[in-house]
């Protein structure tokens, strides 16, 4: 690839950034028991939640998602996903110019 289109290529992929909605992290469902003794969760059928997991400072945190959240979460998780797929594609177009003979 010339250097012209390299350029154009990682114009391309940095105008595809969309980078004020977004969250790192996994999306988990867990299953738990309440505790009340009179709940159907005793029996077997546990109550749902959604968390997102991540590593924050070092460590593993689970935070949890409100229902009303949900889909907004599992968005912001998919865009994260998609920018960082297009920060790999900037990166390789950077390193591809930087080695290129300095000719061209």
């Amino acid at each position: 690839m010339t250097a012209v289109n390299l350029l154009k290529h990682r114009r391309r992929a940095a105008r595809e950034a969309q980078i004020e909605d977004i969250m790192r992290g996994s999306l988990v469902m867990m299953k738990r028991v309440c505790g009340k003794s009179n709940c159907r969760c005793i029996k077997g059928y546990k109550h749902k939640s959604l968390y997102l997991s991540q590593y924050h400072k070092g460590s593993p945190r689970m935070v949890y998602i409100p229902k009303r959240a949900e889909a907004a979460a599992r968005r912001m998780i998919r865009n994260y996903q998609k920018l960082k797929a297009i920060l790999y594609k900037i990166s390789d177009a950077n390193i591809q110019l930087i080695a290129l003979p300095s000719g061209e």
